[in-house]
C-alpha cells in the first residue's frame, strides 16, 4: 500500500491500552500513535499527555472520521467491540480488536464480511500467537520434536482480593471465560485444532458470572485437551503439549513467557528466546506488515482461528449457563 509511517488509533485508555501504546514505542519511527479516544476528554488528554499523542477526542467516532490514523487498537470492554470495530472497517480504517473480538461467534462473523465488504485489515489482538517464545514452541511441534501431539493441558486462573468490577458484570462479559479462559483455548487450537467434542463445566455466582471453569476437549485423532480457568485462585498458569517423543512445557505465565522446555528421550532442555518489551509490539508490528502488504487478514492473527475460538466459546457458555445481554439479538448495520 505505500505506507511509510503508520498512523494508530487508540480507543480507550485503560491498562491494556496503556500497556500496548507503550510497546508501540519500540518499534521504529514507523509506527506513531497520532489519536486517541476516551468516554472522557479529560481522560483522553491525560492518555494523549503522557505518550505525546498530538490528538485526543471524546468520541471513538470522532477519531475514526478525524483522517488522523490509518489503524486504531481497541482497549474497551468487550461489549463496545463490536460497535467500535464495525464503524471503523465501514470507514476504510484498519482494526485490532482486543479478544475477544465480539462477545459471541455470530458477531465477529459479521466483523469479518464488513472487513471484506470494504477491503479493509481486521485482527483479533491474540497477542500470545506473535509471541516470539510461542512461536518456537510450535516450530517445534511441527518439526516432530515430540511426534504427534496427544495431550494438551493448559490453566489461567488467578484470584485478587479486590477483581475489577467488569470482570463481575454480566453486561461487560465478565467472568473468567473471555479474559483467561480464551488462552489455554487458544494455546490447544494451535496444537490440535477444532475438537470434535466439547465438555465444560463450570461455578457460577448469583449474577450468572462464571468463577471456576474446566474444558475438556477430545480429537478424532485421539488425543485430548483439559484446559481451566477461573477467578477464585491462584494457579500456575503454565501450559504443556505431550506426544510419544516428549513434551513442550512453558512455565509461569505461559502465553507471554521467556523461555520454554523441551523434553525429549535425551533430556530435559530449558529454551531460551530473546524477547524486550511487555510483548504488544509484536502484534503491532505483525499487523504493520499485514497492512503494508494490503492483505485483509494478518498470517498470525488469522480470521478462522479467531472465529472457531469464539464458536468454541459460545459451546462452552451454553453448557455451563453463562449468558450475556444480547445473545439472541439479531445484527444489524
Amino acid at each position: 500500500m505505500g505506507i511509510d509511517r503508520v498512523r494508530w488509533g487508540i480507543v480507550a485508555t485503560g491498562n491494556i491500552s496503556t500497556q500496548f501504546t507503550h510497546d508501540l514505542g519500540l518499534l521504529p519511527d514507523d509506527a506513531v500513535a497520532t489519536a486517541v479516544a476516551s468516554r472522557s476528554q479529560d481522560s483522553a488528554d491525560r492518555f494523549a499527555a503522557e505518550f505525546g499523542i498530538p490528538n485526543a477526542y471524546d468520541d471513538y467516532r470522532k477519531l475514526i472520521d478525524s483522517g488522523d490514523v490509518d489503524v486504531i487498537y481497541i482497549g474497551t470492554p468487550h461489549p463496545q467491540h463490536y460497535a467500535i470495530a464495525r464503524t471503523a472497517l465501514q470507514a476504510g480504517i484498519a482494526v485490532l480488536c482486543e479478544k475477544p473480538v465480539t462477545l459471541t461467534a455470530k458477531q465477529a462473523r459479521d466483523l469479518v464480511a464488513v472487513a471484506a465488504e470494504h477491503k479493509t485489515l481486521f485482527a483479533e489482538a491474540m497477542w500470545m500467537r506473535t509471541n516470539p517464545v510461542i512461536q518456537a514452541v510450535f516450530k517445534d511441534l511441527a518439526a516432530g520434536v515430540i511426534g504427534e501431539p496427544q495431550q494438551v493441558v493448559a490453566d489461567f486462573a488467578f484470584h485478587k482480593p479486590s477483581l475489577p468490577s467488569r470482570l463481575l458484570d454480566p453486561a461487560l462479559g465478565g467472568g473468567s471465560l473471555m479474559d483467561g479462559g480464551i488462552y489455554p483455548m487458544t494455546f490447544a487450537y494451535m496444537a490440535l485444532g477444532r475438537p470434535a467434542e466439547v465438555k465444560a463445566v463450570g461455578s457460577l455466582n448469583e449474577d450468572g458470572v462464571d468463577l471456576n471453569v474446566a474444558m475438556a476437549w477430545r480429537y478424532d485423532s485421539g488425543a485430548v485437551a483439559a484446559l481451566t480457568c477461573g477467578l477464585r485462585s491462584q494457579n500456575p498458569w503454565v501450559a504443556s503439549i505431550s506426544g510419544p517423543e516428549g513434551s513442550l512445557q512453558l512455565p509461569h505465565r505461559f502465553h507471554h513467557p521467556e523461555y520454554y522446555v523441551r523434553t525429549t528421550a535425551s533430556g530435559a532442555e530449558r529454551i531460551d528466546v530473546p524477547t524486550h518489551g511487555r510483548g504488544y509490539h509484536y502484534e503491532a508490528g505483525a499487523v504493520m506488515e499485514a497492512l503494508r502488504a494490503g492483505a485483509l487478514e494478518v498470517p498470525a492473527l488469522p480470521h478462522a482461528a479467531t472465529l472457531e475460538i469464539l464458536d468454541l466459546l459460545d459451546e462452552t457458555r451454553s453448557q455451563i449457563g453463562v449468558r450475556y445481554p444480547g445473545d439472541d439479538d439479531d445484527l444489524s448495520g
